[in-house]
């Protein structure tokens, strides 16, 4: 099955029933079938083709979810990319894509003769609103169409190509396939149990996997319906659960922190929330405690990587919830933990974590050496550090490329992270290792105090002293105002190391 044919199908079996909510406005599964087959087919008869790449830059809203739902009519192949990316950025991926075809939001105007000049590829520009010189309006492409083609795409094809976010180098673009996306859709509602009568709160951007899996696709399977938060505003998440009911919210940890904040001094009523989903980044333990005692509703972790579509461990809320799991394999897919020869681990020790299954991306586009790192006899290497407990339960003990080396030592800089989120005041931080010509490695705490708070560098080493063994401590403890993140709210350590490389040699 692909993505358009899921669409089409829910259309036809729960048409008239409501699939997204945006704007107090009601959008049905036939509607949102009918306006993305007349994008597909509008898009067709001005020269999209089968496997053309159609680049979406734009943020939460309809017209994305028109287009990534029926690209697949014509086999086209969705690009999305963060529009808060630098220009050089944007310019770098949608020539990196090959894209043809380029769909943007009105902030990008100015910009668009040198987009021409640098992308000659690019053929058709739309953009969302009112027509300008050298772009179409998008309203153009739900005009009214005679009649509906066959859907072109089938299940192995490519849907999307997600650029993953560069924090090693230049950004790959993943090969999910319809395939890909539809089975990582139809193992989280497996695993959680989602129901039609669930309704999901999308607050994530639709640009990336986890809100076009958990909060676009995993409804689409059941029948469900979506909350579709258009403009991103983390204060405004409670007051819509309580007046529109949702049911399911996927989310970051530092979103999770402000609802709990909010909620501390506020009152606001829950009672619908059936799961809180964290995933992208670590969870602190004092953030999963926080909101057991405010938010009152079951909270569990999910990990994934875009190489692997959207997610390959979710707790399910009716097993005994361990905050710092992950959970279990979903269905249908593998988790191995192995030492550095490719050799699985004994049960509780800490390795590389390979995943496996129909949700493992195609490979990187363009790039074969790149694909053969990490994809081996079936098996994705993720490049995250793990490990699996007797009951099967899976734990994130961080990336590989980020274990800190100090006099031969391993340290995980998630285990320091963990503890340092219990010192009162510390909001976020971020450990990093940085090179020291005596052990090799030194290990920096990068922290950005609570507002209001101060704290200092004595205090936090002492409190690092009394808690861990003493090479995990940092040697070092800078404050910042900011911490330089992705997205999905990761933090981009590459930046924060670079930041204070010299640390160690001043």
């Amino acid at each position: 099955m692909t993505i358009t044919q899921l669409l089409e199908t829910q259309a036809e079996t729960v048409g008239d029933k409501t699939f997204i909510l945006c704007d107090d406005v009601a959008y049905s599964f036939r509607q949102i079938h009918e306006q993305a087959a007349r994008v597909a087919v509008n898009l067709a008869k001005r020269g999209v083709k089968k496997d053309d790449k159609v680049v979406l830059l734009m943020g939460n809203c309809l017209e994305f979810v028109y287009v990534f739902l029926g690209a697949g009519r014509i086999g086209a192949v969705a690009v999305p990319i963060n529009p808060l990316l630098k220009p050089d950025e944007i310019a770098y991926i949608t020539g990196n894509s090959d894209a043809e075809t380029l769909i943007m939001i009105p902030e990008f105007a100015p910009l668009l003769p040198k987009a021409k000049a640098i992308l000659p590829r690019v053929k058709r520009i739309f953009i969302l609103g009112e027509a300008i010189a050298g772009a179409e309006s998008f309203s153009e492409l739900l005009e009214p169409v005679d009649d509906i083609p066959p859907i072109v795409a089938a299940s192995p094809d490519d849907a999307a190509l997600i650029y993953t976010s560069g924090t090693t180098g230049m950004p790959k673009g993943v090969i999910l396939t319809h395939s890909n996306y539809v089975w990582n859709a139809r193992m989280i509602t497996r695993a959680v149990d989602m129901a039609p009568t669930d309704r999901f709160f999308c607050v994530l951007p639709l640009f990336h996997v986890n809100a076009q899996v958990t909060s676009i696709l995993s409804p689409l399977m059941v029948g469900a319906d979506v909350l579709l938060m258009k403009k991103f505003n983390p204060f405004a998440i409670l007051p819509m659960i309580e007046k529109y009911r949702a049911t399911v919210l996927s989310a970051v940890p530092t979103i999770y922190n402000v609802m709990c904040r909010m909620a501390a001094t506020q009152t606001f009523d829950l009672s619908s929330i059936r799961i809180f989903a964290s995933g992208a980044a670590p969870l602190p333990e004092e953030t999963y405690l926080e909101t057991q005692r405010v938010l009152k509703r079951p909270l569990i972790m999910g990990y994934g990587l875009s190489e692997a579509t959207c997610a390959s461990a979710v707790a399910n809320p009716r097993d005994p919830i361990k905050w710092n799991s992950v959970g279990s394999p979903l269905p249908y897919t593998g988790i191995r933990i192995v030492d550095n020869e490719g050799i699985d681990v004994p049960i509780g020790d800490v390795g590389d974590i390979l995943v496996s299954g129909p949700a493992v991306m195609k490979g990187y586009y363009k790039n074969p050496k790149a694909t053969e790192e990490v994809l081996k006899n079936g098996w994705l290497r993720t490049g995250d550090l793990g490990r699996i407990d007797e009951d099967g339960y899976v734990y994130i003990v961080g990336r590989s490329k980020d274990m800190i080396i100090r006099g031969g030592q391993n340290i995980y800089p998630q285990q320091i992270e963990n503890m340092l989120m219990k010192i009162h005041g510390v909001e976020e931080c971020c450990v990093v290792g940085i090179e020291e010509k005596r052990w090799g490695q030194e290990v920096l705490a990068v922290i950005k105090p609570s507002e209001g708070v101060t704290l200092n560098e004595r205090d936090v080493i002492n409190f690092c002293r009394d808690n861990l063994a003493g090479y995990k401590c940092p040697r070092f403890v800078r404050f910042v105002t900011e911490l330089p993140k992705t997205a999905t709210g990761k933090i981009k350590k590459n930046e924060v190391a670079a930041q204070f490389t010299s640390i160690a040699q001043e």
